[in-house]
């Protein structure tokens, strides 16, 4: 019944976007909804880690004071991440997950020591296999040069990736057929920075850029996306290309974000949480369907975009979920004593049902 309501209400939308006046909604919002899709939603609502199913509510367990940051499902199993983080640029860090509901600590799952420092950043599921990325300290080494241990992790099994004695970081994580590939910034014992992506556990650099972020995967090949020098570039490892995007010159660039339509060639590159426009391949564009000035996130499935817009004023969040352009869901969080941002949408994840 609710696949049959979704396609419905896909019906609706597009009858809608076809019919009206579509001034202000450009070629990114004019696409057509056909079958039905299950559009999830990863945020908080009244400070409580939450997540939306076509605009269906389900509160995570244990959730209070959390945020939930990121979202993906996989043959009916929900998998979100959970944050202590309280503004929705402070989104980062793993410390908590759900699966299906089921709340896990991630240093107790991944059976880091209590009293390491460790920053995990980075997770995907396939097959499911949950995987997870970031660093931890090595508590029971008496080498300097191994202090610090650059991992990712299978079902809780950790795989070693880099040593040093200095603090390294993942960015992204992805798993491609058997394959699996982490962006990082890694340091030598010398205090080297490079940066780049291991493939399994080899490390391939990318030339000293300033930063990288996350993969996508298009119908041309797995795309990492870098910047250099203020400029956006995506490197297609599949082809050992690089492509520029555009200059994208923000002050503090740490949330790039690139996405794909996995049956297409286009590639979408936003400035998550802090962005006005969006890169279509090289090409920038700004939503002008909505007044609300930032974008968080966005999703591409068979050339439809679904996308969070939301403002920040004086603490006072106002954020909206729109699909090509209309309009489908909203949340209002206004401060609550000394808590900001009591509810927010931050993470959006679409599959064809």
């Amino acid at each position: 019944m609710k696949k049959l309501l979704l396609s419905f209400f896909v019906s609706v939308l597009w009858v809608f976007n076809s019919c009206t006046n579509t001034t202000g909604i450009n070629d990114e919002t004019a696409n057509n909804l056909p079958q039905s899709y299950d559009v999830y939603i990863a945020g908080r609502e009244n400070n409580k880690a939450c997540y939306w199913k076509n605009t269906i509510k389900t509160d995570l367990t244990g959730g209070e004071n959390l945020a939930a940051i990121e979202i993906k499902e996989e043959n009916n199993n929900v998998y979100v991440m959970g944050s202590l983080g309280v503004t929705p640029t402070s989104f980062k860090s793993i410390h908590y997950f759900w699966k299906n509901g089921t709340k896990n600590e991630i240093k107790q799952y991944l059976g880091i020591p209590s009293g390491a420092q460790n920053d995990i950043t980075a997770f995907g599921v396939k097959n499911g296999d949950l995987y997870f990325a970031g660093y931890v300290e090595n508590l029971s080494s008496a080498n300097p040069n191994q202090r610090y241990e650059l991992c990712y992790w299978k079902n809780g099994v950790k795989t070693l990736l880099h040593q040093s004695p200095y603090i390294p970081s993942a960015e992204g994580l992805f798993i491609n057929d058997s394959d699996i590939y982490v962006s990082a910034r890694v340091v030598d014992n010398n205090q080297n920075v490079d940066r780049g992506y291991f493939k399994n556990t080899t490390f391939n650099s990318l030339g000293q850029p300033e930063y990288v972020f996350n993969f996508a995967k298009n119908n041309n090949g797995l795309q990492l996306l870098f910047e250099n020098n203020n400029k956006y570039y995506s490197k297609n490892i599949t082809a050992n290309t690089e492509t520029l995007i555009g200059n994208y010159g923000l002050p503090v660039p740490f949330y790039g974000k690139i996405a794909a339509d996995a049956n297409a060639a286009d590639l979408y590159t936003i400035y998550s949480n802090a962005g006005y426009n969006y890169f279509k391949n090289s090409s920038i564009v700004s939503p002008s369907f909505s007044s609300l000035p930032l974008i968080q996130d966005l999703f591409v499935l068979d050339s439809n975009l679904y996308m969070i817009k939301y403002s920040a004023t004086n603490n006072a969040y106002l954020g909206k979920v729109f699909i090509n352009g209309v309009e489908t869901q909203s949340i209002n969080g206004t401060p609550n004593g000394t808590v900001n941002y009591t509810s927010t949408f931050n993470s959006i994840y679409v599959v064809e049902n």
